[in-house]
């Protein structure tokens, strides 16, 4: 049939909470003109890394936003909040939420900005950094598992592409 994938659908368990497995591709399901659309492929190829994600760091109560923000603010000394959201591309009142949530949790500390009271600048606190470190091997293993389907060369090139959006 038009439209329908001819190989195995992958279904991955969800961690707890979340509802039923999702099944990437159903078999019993006509797609339609949704099997031709970039988008669409991407966004069902991002909820199934997105479970696997989760059920890794399930423990840890930590989203990609923050896994990814632990790593910039890691890796860029003195960061500010301003341009974490930039970075990651979500507004401003997003990335207050997010920093919040992380400083809550421990992870991030808020640090003045010498001269202007309404400057930011983030960084790991030591509690912070020993959860990065766990958090890096986890999500390590993780991405070996989401992409074992793929060789080295081909995850290159996936990269590559993805880039280009």
């Amino acid at each position: 049939m038009a439209g329908r994938r001819q190989t195995a659908s992958r279904v991955l368990p969800r961690p707890s909470g979340r509802g039923d497995a999702f099944e990437q591709w159903p078999a019993d399901v006509e797609f339609g003109v949704l099997r031709e659309l970039m988008g669409y492929a991407l966004r069902r190829a991002q909820i199934a890394i997105y479970e696997d994600f989760f059920a890794t760091v399930e423990d840890l109560d930590i989203t990609p936003p923050m896994f990814s923000s632990m790593v910039l603010i890691r890796n860029n000394p003195g960061l500010r909040q301003s341009s974490l959201g930039r970075i990651v591309g979500i507004a401003r009142s997003g990335t207050m939420t997010l920093v919040d949530r992380l400083e809550r949790a421990g992870l991030v500390q808020r640090l003045s900005v010498p001269g202007d009271r309404r400057v930011n600048e983030l960084a790991l606190t030591d509690h912070g950094n020993t959860v990065l470190d766990e958090l890096i091997r986890r999500i390590r293993a993780h991405d070996d598992r989401v992409s074992a389907g793929l060789t080295d060369d081909e995850k290159v090139t996936l990269r590559a592409l993805l880039a280009r959006f």
